[in-house]
C-alpha cells in the first residue's frame, strides 16, 4: 500500500485491503477514507468512510459522485485532527483525479492542484474526462 500526501490533511494512494494496511493508515493519522474501488472493504470499518466505486473507464463522472465526495470531505475537514485518504487499486488515476477535485474545491487553481499531485507522485495522471467533469461540477462553486 502506498500513501501520498498532498498537504497535511489530504492523501491519496493504493488500496488498503489488509490489516497491516489499516494499521499503517492509523499510524499516520488517517481518520477518513474515500474508497473508489469497485468493491467495498470490510477492513476499513474502523475509519469514517464513503464508498464511491467506479470503473476506470475514462468517462465523465456524474454530479452525484462529486456532490457525495465533497459533502464527505467538507464534514471531515471540519474536524481539526481529521486526515482524509482517497484510495483506489494503484493510486494513479481515479484517486489522483478525485484528489484533484478536492484540492480545486478547496480553492487551489487547476495548475496548482495538478502540480501538488505530481510532486507527491510523478507517475500520477489526472484523466481528462474526470478533470473536465470535476471542473463542470465546480463551475461557480467553492467551499
Amino acid at each position: 500500500m502506498k500513501v501520498f500526501f498532498v498537504n497535511e490533511r489530504l492523501a491519496f494512494g493504493s488500496r488498503a485491503t489488509r490489516k497491516v494496511h489499516c494499521e499503517k493508515l492509523k499510524a499516520i493519522g488517517i481518520t477518513h477514507v474515500v474508497n473508489l474501488r469497485t468493491t467495498k472493504s470490510k477492513r476499513l470499518k474502523e475509519f469514517k468512510r464513503i464508498w464511491l466505486g467506479f470503473k476506470d473507464d475514462a468517462k465523465p463522472r456524474p454530479a452525484w459522485f462529486y456532490r457525495r465526495a465533497l459533502s464527505f470531505y467538507c464534514k471531515a475537514i471540519k474536524r481539526p485532527r481529521a486526515k482524509i485518504f482517497v484510495m483506489r487499486r494503484m493510486g494513479r488515476h481515479r484517486s489522483t483525479s478525485l484528489t484533484y477535485f478536492l484540492l480545486r474545491a478547496s480553492g487551489a487553481s487547476p495548475s496548482a492542484a495538478e502540480a501538488v499531485i505530481l510532486r507527491a507522485r510523478p507517475c500520477a495522471k489526472i484523466v481528462k474526462a474526470y478533470r473536465e467533469s470535476a471542473e463542470k461540477y465546480l463551475y461557480g462553486r467553492s467551499i
